[in-house]
């Protein structure tokens, strides 16, 4: 793992020691027991639990995992019913929505769910009835993100601390896989956020924002969800009140724990108003910031206390912050597996009938059932395990672990939240990955309109393949070929649109209608990349599809390559590059 971890890779292994290895890494089982039904290997996990008057098919759920999927105005989009389904089908008790904002001055990020309006009710009722009727339990997180709003004075309940190298000593473990444009943009968004936070909350403000968490909590009840979770984690607002780092107030809601707890703490006295005492409220609960001077373990057993006496439904335990998510030692630590169970436990001891939910890379089946045959939690949050493989609960209760898809920790679903991109798992194929892109990023206009870029290289004949995957009845394709002939380019042109002829003929073939298909011939006039571009822009593609041409690494030092010129000069369009 250490190996693994700086970037070391080994060549010319056996391929028993390469098993081992690549075991190691994606912490599974170098020979899984098959054959063997998880009720009878995994009896705890396989048994049903009641939260409040719901109950749980089996003691997996899935955690909250934003992902970027709504649609740019906070709606609920296709992409996230179809998502949510896949992992409801694939056998989970229970599935936690993420990140619903509860007022639009607590936007955190492009393509977050927004249920601040009644406008929002009919998707997530769409939404809550496809997670229920695929066979699980429908829960809706609702939030404020506090400090980290994307609006020019956000809401917090303290102005930030300027002493920069404190605050900025938190972002020394960016990982080396951003690059230098978005590390920088990471730094400037967190030092941005911390220069306008500059006003602490109002008394007025305090009592609109609660007001807020309760006509969110209604909406979620009326549009059909079993149950709302309060996201009280991650650094947000809820958090930022309870942690003496972030909170500087000095009366009422600041100063001792007692004052600190009390906002979040009548958060869920609203939310109870507004919902009833029969409707299931849960809560993401902080265990440890992870910083120094921040909320911690002891503070929290405390807190945990205060939210059972109020009759919480369950607390999925976490840890750490955006703010401390970059500490090397927190990289390290999340690396290891089953790390949050330890603070469920503490949790679990101080709490004497509210279910406790641990979460924190439980990545396979044997690890979530030494945690809840220890006690250490009542049941188990699958956020990325479930997010790269949906079908991990049925693939285990059927005996089939061998064909479960492990997540590696890789953090490219972390890196595409920092780029503010859609998220996706490196874990998917590539098939998967396309599919998303092509769904989210595209304007609806856009997407009916496909460009593949043709050559007679081998490149150019797979870009097809893939893009046929993504083609739907009605969409419009065009084949189009730059001639780079300097003489006989006639028979050069002959010769192209024959070769293009076959393919359209291979598009038939897989069920693309005929008259969807176009072929264009040109001769070049700037350049093949220019031109390329120059006829995207005249026909308003919404994406370009092109084979990667080997070249020689000299070739492309000097002179660039096609695919990598498109992709840095292509604007309000898709660029896929099949290598």
């Amino acid at each position: 793992m250490v190996f693994h971890r700086v970037g070391v890779k080994f060549k010319e292994l056996s391929p028993e020691v390469a098993h081992i290895i690549n075991a190691l890494i994606s912490s599974q089982k170098i020979e899984p027991e098959e054959g063997v039904l998880g009720p009878s290997k995994y009896p705890l996990i396989f048994s049903p639990f009641n939260l409040s008057r719901v109950t749980l098919k089996n003691r997996l759920t899935m955690a909250p995992m934003f992902w970027g999927y709504a649609n740019e105005d906070g709606t609920v989009s296709q992409t996230l019913i179809d998502y949510y389904r896949e992992i409801a089908l694939g056998g989970v008790g229970m599935i936690v929505v993420a990140n619903a904002v509860v007022d639009e001055f607590g936007i955190m990020a492009s393509r977050v769910l927004r249920i601040d309006q009644d406008r929002f009710i009919p998707g997530l009722a769409e939404l809550a009835k496809t997670i229920k009727s695929a066979g699980a339990v429908a829960c809706l997180q609702i939030n404020h993100a506090g400090r980290w709003a994307k609006v020019e004075k956000p809401l917090a309940p303290s102005p930030a601390t300027m002493d920069i190298s404190a605050e900025m000593g938190s972002l020394d473990g960016i990982p080396g896989e951003l690059s230098g444009r978005h590390r920088m943009r990471l730094v400037n968004t967190y030092l941005y956020g911390l220069m306008r936070c500059r006003e602490s909350m109002t008394l007025d403000e305090i009592k609109f924002v609660k007001e807020c968490y309760g006509q969110a909590a209604l909406r979620a009840q009326k549009a059909g969800f079993d149950m709302v979770e309060l996201h009280g984690a991650t650094g947000y607002l809820l958090v930022q009140f309870l942690s003496a780092r972030s909170n500087k107030r000095s009366y009422i809601y600041g100063g001792s724990l007692e004052n600190r707890m009390r906002f979040p703490l009548e958060v869920v006295e609203t939310v109870r108003g507004f919902v009833g005492n029969d409707f299931p409220v849960g809560y993401r609960f902080l265990a440890d910031e992870c910083l120094a001077g921040g909320f911690e373990i002891n503070e929290a057993k405390i807190f945990a206390q205060n939210l059972e006496k109020l009759g919480v439904t369950y607390v999925s335990v976490t840890a750490g912050t955006y703010e401390s998510l970059f500490v090397p030692e927190i990289i390290n630590r999340c690396r290891k597996e089953g790390y949050i169970a330890d603070l469920a436990r503490q949790i679990k001891e101080v709490v004497s009938t509210t279910p406790v939910i641990a979460a924190g890379r439980i990545v396979r089946p044997a690890i979530a059932e030494r945690i809840l045959r220890n006690n250490e939690a009542d049941l188990i949050g699958l956020a990325r395990t479930l997010f790269v493989d949906p079908h991990w609960p049925n693939k285990v209760f059927e005996g089939r672990e061998s064909g479960v898809v492990f997540c590696k920790c890789c953090n490219t679903c972390l890196l595409c939240v920092i780029k503010d991109e859609p998220v996706i798992c490196a874990g998917w194929d590539k098939f998967k990955r396309m599919e998303l892109y092509m769904e989210l990023e595209q304007k609806r206009k856009k997407w009916d309109k496909f460009l593949i870029a043709m050559d007679e290289s081998e490149g150019s004949l797979t870009a097809v393949e893939y893009a046929r995957h993504t083609i739907c009845k009605g969409q419009k394709v065009t084949l189009f070929n730059v001639l780079t002939a300097e003489h006989g380019v006639e028979i050069a042109k002959t010769k192209m649109e024959e070769l293009l002829t076959q393919v359209k003929g291979r598009l038939q073939d897989m069920g693309i209608d005929e008259n969807d298909v176009e072929i264009k011939v040109a001769t070049k006039q700037k350049g093949v990349a220019e031109d390329i571009l120059e006829e995207v822009n005249r026909g308003e593609y919404g994406s370009i599809v092109l084979g990667k041409r080997g070249i020689s690494r000299t070739r492309q030092l000097l002179f660039g390559s096609v695919s990598n010129y498109i992709v840095q000069h292509a604007e309000n369009c898709a660029v896929w590059v099949i290598d």
